[in-house]
């Protein structure tokens, strides 16, 4: 925490120093940015990084893999929406893939509230609401933490979130069906290698697993 800390510090100072640059000249100015995007870089490094994830840090994550659920949905949203630019809805597609730990993800549990019976895993659920659209789109609700994320190994820790659902009809959005039976996410964080610029380096990152 104290490292996120000080990279968000670094980022203050840049913001101070870049309003003052205009005052002295270029040379000077751009020296200094580039000793603040060294160092920058070299802290997201140590958090990203690093071979251990701090208990702040997964807390943080957990949050994420939140948030990444809200994502999933809203990008459903999108994607099964046929009143739409199909080049926007096919980019939604591209960005729930993102999400998802891996494209063989089975989620029963998620689907079964949709008239649409057999959309048992993510490529089935996608394709269909692209290809035909749906009548509804599924919101996630009271989302919480079932299982914290824990150690599985040197590169993943593994978690659990809960939530419910409220189904809200594209015809009528001012109604909704909620949903009683509380459904489960699997959540992963996995050391992955990301490309930034044009380096490549291996950093944490929050992911979405099977709906059950």
């Amino acid at each position: 925490m104290k490292r996120i800390t000080y990279i968000c510090t670094l980022i203050i100072i840049y913001l101070i120093c870049s309003a003052r640059g205009c005052m002295e000249d270029p040379e000077t100015v751009a020296k200094r940015e580039e000793e603040f995007i060294i160092n920058l870089k070299d802290s997201v490094k140590h958090v990203f990084m690093s071979d251990s994830v701090p208990d702040p840090l997964l807390k943080a994550y957990e949050i994420t893999a939140a948030e990444k659920l809200c994502d999933f949905a809203d990008y459903l949203k999108i994607i099964s929406d046929t009143t739409l630019d199909l080049r926007f809805r096919q980019q939604a597609v591209e960005l729930v893939k993102d999400l998802f730990v891996s494209s063989e993800i089975e989620l029963y549990t998620w689907s079964s509230i949709y008239p649409v019976t057999g959309l048992n895993t993510l490529e089935l659920l996608l394709s269909h609401s692209l290809a035909d659209g749906m009548s509804c789109w599924v919101l996630p609700v009271q989302i919480n933490v079932r299982t914290p994320f824990s150690r599985e190994s040197d590169s993943t820790f593994t978690g659990t979130l809960s939530f419910y659902q409220n189904c809200i009809s594209f015809n009528n959005p001012d109604t909704s069906e909620n949903l009683s039976e509380m459904i489960l996410i699997d959540t992963y964080i996995i050391k992955r290698l990301k490309s930034f610029g044009k380096e490549q380096i291996r950093v944490w990152e929050v992911y979405l697993g099977n709906i059950n």
